[in-house]
């Protein structure tokens, strides 16, 4: 009886030990040991180039009729392009299409009115003041419409406008990890990881209503560049 009490004893002791070994064992490090934060930033940049997107359309009584007329003012637009000082290689398609055209009264089968011919042309200039000069020269040659006008960066500007939206972006999230941790009573520790969310370019465009004019004005817009960044530090 007496050795029973004993190892029950032993037994208790032993179980009591083990329960303070697991509560003070430290609980491994994850979630709970980093804080995350996110930065955004928006530049705004002049535009060093413009694409105006020309298009000219026809329609005859046949397929190859439109297509003909469509060829011969798509020469003489793109001659007087060349004449504006715009190198062939930046007149480039945008689009070609040939297809029927009819029309649906409701008293009777449709009726087939000709076939339409669309060329579109994308025409760019790093000369911004040239804009103007593009769309009547485009228009006084036999385009019937300027579908867009849009105003953006070059590649190179590109590329260093997308590397200072990226510092910006980190700088906010640097204020905002401080701003927390001030509040918080805690103090940040190294970065443990960072990653670019997103990165657009948002070029301004403009419709423009193909009108034959003496002289045209279109005043550039800025192109807005924005960026997110995601940061997480150590704390």
């Amino acid at each position: 009886m007496e050795h029973e009490k004993i190892y029950g004893i032993v037994a208790i002791i032993l179980a009591l030990g083990l329960v303070t070994v697991a509560v003070l064992k430290p609980l491994p490090q994850g979630q709970f040991d980093q804080l995350q934060v996110t930065g955004n930033a928006l530049l705004k940049e002049a535009p060093d180039q413009a694409t105006v997107y020309v298009y000219i359309e026809t329609r005859k009584d046949t397929a190859l009729l439109s297509q003909q007329e469509a060829s011969r003012i798509l020469a003489q637009v793109i001659q007087a392009l060349e004449k504006e000082g715009i190198p062939s290689d930046k007149i480039q398609t945008d689009t070609f299409s040939i297809y029927p055209e009819y029309y649906y009264p409701s008293d009777r089968e449709p009726a087939l009115l000709g076939y339409k011919a669309v060329y579109g042309l994308k025409v760019i200039t790093t000369d911004i003041s040239k804009v103007g000069n593009i769309v009547d020269a485009s228009i006084k040659a036999g385009a019937n419409r300027i579908n867009n006008i849009e105003f953006g960066l070059s590649d190179k500007r590109m590329e260093e406008a997308k590397i200072r939206v990226i510092k910006e972006a980190v700088k906010v999230a640097q204020v905002k990890a401080n701003a927390m941790a001030e509040a918080g009573n805690f103090r940040l520790g190294k970065i443990s990881y960072m990653n670019e969310s997103s990165y657009n370019v948002i070029p301004y465009n403009r419709s423009f209503e193909a009108v034959m004019k003496d002289t045209t004005v279109v005043p550039p817009e800025d192109v807005q560049i924005s960026a997110t960044v995601s940061v997480i530090y150590k704390i």
